[in-house]
């Protein structure tokens, strides 16, 4: 029987599931993190037999119960850390992800940009001299929109919300295409550098049904991080939308994980080649492993 109780971590109150099994001569406890208020009964009950499931599973559809353990150990370690921290430090280290963040993954998408100009921008409100194109500057200001919004959105993961981030994304870049599906604008799109083939603008209506599908059959079923990869996944391979689709993906996993309580990730523009080649296996191979291991490791990482 998982049982709840209320932990205290840096003065702040957490409730928790634990539930006892015998390793041998040892007893060991299993945590899972469930919030600083208790949810609805219902809601509950069923985090309580999915946490039981994932224990008698010994593990989950990707993870094994070693890397459960200490997936869920940098959890509690980050919300410790974080619980020791003022509102004005929690704010800052906030902004300091932020900017690496914002830089990391718009360099990722091709944006000509450095690490110290992204700073100028989001710290300083300053815009580089040497930027020829504001474009750049408008890009770096929405995905720092795009990120803030994610942190702060308590509705449901529907085409909506991503449509609105995309708005976000790629107001004022490039407004013809800002939250409108390929479907809606009739373009196909190309990958570069891969030989993978994105569904054509008339079989996105069928794939985005299907991956809404395939989420709500899996949201309380996959782990946190494990749903976060392959929404990532899945989204950025669709490429629902004519432009911005590598930033929106990356987005909406951190999305998943702020949601649930679990450190960021941040994918840094050095790791580009093996970032690639995680995407290429499951595009051409259609084998998602190798991609949920990868953001595993960029998980612990970060």
């Amino acid at each position: 029987m998982a049982t709840l109780r209320k932990i205290k971590v840096s003065g702040k109150e957490y409730w928790v599931l634990i539930h006892s099994i015998r390793d041998g001569g040892r007893i060991k406890q299993k945590k899972k993190y469930i919030g600083k208020t208790i949810p609805p009964k219902r809601e509950l009950e069923k985090i309580r037999k999915e946490f039981l499931e994932e224990i008698k599973q010994k593990g989950t559809k990707y993870f094994s119960c070693e890397e459960l353990e200490k997936i869920e150990d940098k959890k509690l370690k980050y919300i410790r850390e974080i619980g020791k921290l003022s509102e004005g430090e929690r704010e800052k280290n906030l902004e300091e992800f932020m900017i690496r963040y914002t830089y990391d993954s718009s360099k990722l998408s091709g944006v000509d940009v450095t690490l110290r100009q992204t700073f100028l921008i989001l710290h300083e409100g300053i815009i580089p001299k040497e930027f020829k194109n504001l474009r750049t500057a408008k890009e770096i200001e929405n995905h720092e929109e795009g990120f803030m919004m994610i942190t702060k959105y308590r509705g449901v993961f529907d085409l909506n919300f991503i449509k609105k981030l995309h708005r976000i994304l790629m107001h004022g870049v490039d407004n013809e295409i800002a939250g409108k599906l390929r479907s809606e604008l009739k373009r196909n799109v190309k990958i570069a550098g891969t030989t993978y083939v994105p569904p054509k603008w008339n079989e996105l209506e069928k794939e985005i049904k299907e991956f809404f599908c395939w989420y709500k059959g899996n949201n309380r079923k996959l782990h946190p991080l494990e749903l976060a990869s392959l929404i990532h996944l899945r989204l950025i391979s669709m490429q629902i939308f004519a432009d911005g689709n590598s930033r929106l993906a990356r987005l909406l996993m951190n999305w998943v994980l702020w949601k649930r309580g679990y450190p960021l990730i941040d994918i840094p523009v050095g790791d580009l080649e093996n970032y690639y080649d995680a995407l290429d296996y499951y595009q051409i191979e259609k084998n998602e492993k190798q991609f949920v291991s990868y953001i595993k490791d960029k998980y612990f990482s970060t």
